[in-house]
């Protein structure tokens, strides 16, 4: 064969190989792109398995499970809700029982793994065993020896202690001078472990009171400021099982006693 010839073939054969080569190469890096993207994480994918755990207090009741964004299936809670003795309230996410974290099994839905609080209403109420007390502070009025539940001394401190009423079960009360200006809350046994805040405080009259705020931007932990001088008998209603059921009304009785 004429060598020119010869020469010409194989560079023809080096092009057709080098060709070949890459697009192989781009086929490659086209599938492996492609994979990746096949299995990236789709947030618009509800195929993603969720667990709801159902608890009361630090017991956990069970599990349930559903493809994220989908409502679960009530067989798998529906016995979780039935306990001797008391009438079930809802399902919550906080488990201070905050009305905003409730949830309506039935229609609500679930992007990750979340865990359920239950409340429940029992229907004979725990004894309250607990004194409750007001805490505060005042420039002219009782609470000015208050000091915040200082060290005041045992004679000091009943003065203002909240004391059953034997019109309810668990119902406490005080009546006191209150001045605008004056800032208090309610806390038991003389200690802020059980403080009750301004929204915490069922009833309040919004020309009477009003938020203080508190350092950890809790409602529930605010001060009641009062902006109204006067006589008042603050009312408390206690569940032991349940403070979520627990209730505060606070009444003007008329001007301040100064006695």
């Amino acid at each position: 064969m004429n060598k020119n010839l010869v020469r010409l073939v194989t560079g023809i054969s080096c092009i057709t190989l080098l060709c070949a080569s890459l697009v192989g190469c781009s086929g490659a890096a086209t599938g492996s792109a492609a994979g990746e993207s096949s299995t990236a994480y789709d947030a618009t994918d509800n195929s993603q398995q969720i667990t709801v755990t159902f608890m009361e207090g630090d017991t956990e009741l069970g599990t349930a499970s559903a493809n994220a964004g989908e409502v679960l299936s009530p067989d798998s809670y529906s016995s979780f809700e039935a306990k001797d003795g008391s009438e079930f309230l809802g399902w919550y996410e906080a488990p201070s029982f905050i009305e905003a974290s409730k949830k309506d099994l039935t229609t609500d839905t679930f992007e990750e793994d979340t865990t359920l609080y239950a409340s429940f209403s029992a229907s004979e109420v725990t004894e309250d065993t607990r004194k409750w007390y007001l805490a505060g502070t005042s420039q002219t009025g009782p609470l000015k020896d208050n000091a915040w539940a200082g060290d005041i001394g045992q004679e000091l401190i009943d003065s203002f202690e909240l004391v059953p009423t034997g019109n309810a079960v668990n119902e406490f009360a005080i009546t006191i001078d209150l001045y605008a200006g004056d800032q208090f809350q309610i806390i038991a046994d003389w200690s802020w472990d059980t403080q009750k805040g301004y929204g915490l405080f069922t009833e309040l009259d919004d020309t009477q009171f009003e938020s203080g705020g508190s350092l950890g931007g809790s409602e529930e932990k605010a001060n009641v400021d009062v902006l109204m001088d006067g006589n008042y008998t603050i009312t408390l209603t206690t569940d032991p099982d349940n403070s979520s059921l627990d209730t505060v009304v606070v009444v003007r009785n008329g001007d301040v006693t100064n006695e």
